[in-house]
């Protein structure tokens, strides 16, 4: 079996590349897709399972984080994964703000790493927040880029030309053995895909000397407790112009500090998917889904407000 983690920060289009790399599917194999997010509401799943749904296996692992609150439930979910489909590949899709150190101390423990054969790590960034995000969290960014054999430098369409360089320059200079993918809607080459997936790689790893600056419980503790996860389900009608300009208000801060928002909703002719990232709102159709459900991810929220905003689109 071999084993793919997809990770990065919130935004970044994780999801995105998996749709992206479920046009090249591995051929003659049983694919499996776990999912975890930030919060009680999984919209990841609900749209990987939109499109990947005769392709592969999507299993939703919300509420938490692996790499810390739900690292137990992480374990017992691969070796439940495992026994149940004996797939020949997990994909995983961490939440943006797991610590993908920790995420492989838990797969390279002797009771999952016997279950699989080959590994490899794919670091999708956002070009646009990038040397932001590294300002304001630089040992977090440090211990995500140092690990990465394969970064995806997604969504150039958003920096001028001349970033594109140095931004490579940026990640290099962290990781000098990073191979880095500048791209747009983290589609890359399609050769590229198949290079991620079946290379046999050893994946590089931090210096021992350097993981007193990273502490094992950093995550839980440090960066992950500054952020507060809004999420609801709803069995109502949505009218998509009114759900749009919510969505507007959440990228001009009305309702508080949101750094990630993302909803599938029902509305009178179809099925809608909003998201909000790097100060973008975008809106797609979505072929189906169960139940409309939002996810909204930040700090100084105000619940209430976001509460009743949301019911003002309800038809």
């Amino acid at each position: 079996m071999i084993v793919n983690v997809v990770y990065g920060f919130l935004g970044a289009g994780k999801t995105t590349f998996i749709k992206y790399v479920m046009e090249y599917p591995p051929p003659d194999e049983k694919l499996v897709i776990l999912v975890n997010e930030f919060g009680e509401i999984g919209i990841d799943g609900l749209i990987l399972a939109d499109q990947t749904g005769l392709i592969a296996e999507v299993v939703e692992l919300p509420s938490g984080c692996i790499c810390c609150t739900l690292a137990a439930d992480f374990r017992r979910q691969f070796l439940e994964l495992h026994e149940r489909f004996h797939p020949d590949r997990i994909i995983i899709e961490p939440t943006g703000v797991a610590m993908i150190s920790q995420i492989m101390q838990i797969l390279e423990a002797e009771d999952l790493r016997s279950l699989y054969s080959e590994s490899s790590l794919i670091h999708i960034l956002d070009s646009s927040e990038f040397l932001d995000f590294v300002k304001r969290q630089r040992h977090f960014m440090e211990n995500q880029l140092r690990r990465s054999r394969y970064v995806i430098l997604n969504k150039i369409d958003r920096v001028k030309p001349h970033m594109v360089d140095l931004l490579v320059q940026s990640v290099k200079e962290i990781n000098p053995d990073a191979e880095v993918y500048p791209t747009s809607f983290a589609r890359v080459n399609p050769d590229s895909v198949n290079r991620f997936l079946r290379m046999t790689q050893e994946e590089p790893r931090p210096d021992p000397h350097r993981m007193e600056e990273y502490p094992e419980h950093e995550h839980e503790d440090g960066f992950a407790a500054q952020f507060r996860v809004f999420g609801e389900k709803y069995d109502e009608v949505f009218d998509p112009q009114r759900l749009k300009s919510f969505f507007e208000g959440l990228k001009n801060r009305e309702y508080g500090d949101v750094v990630r928002a993302k909803g599938v909703f029902r509305t009178p002719k179809d099925w809608i998917k909003l998201e909000l990232a790097s100060g973008e709102v975008r809106m797609d159709p979505v072929h189906f889904a169960v139940q409309s459900a939002v996810s909204i991810v930040g700090s100084d929220m105000d619940a209430e407000a976001m509460e009743s905003g949301l019911i003002g689109c309800q038809i």
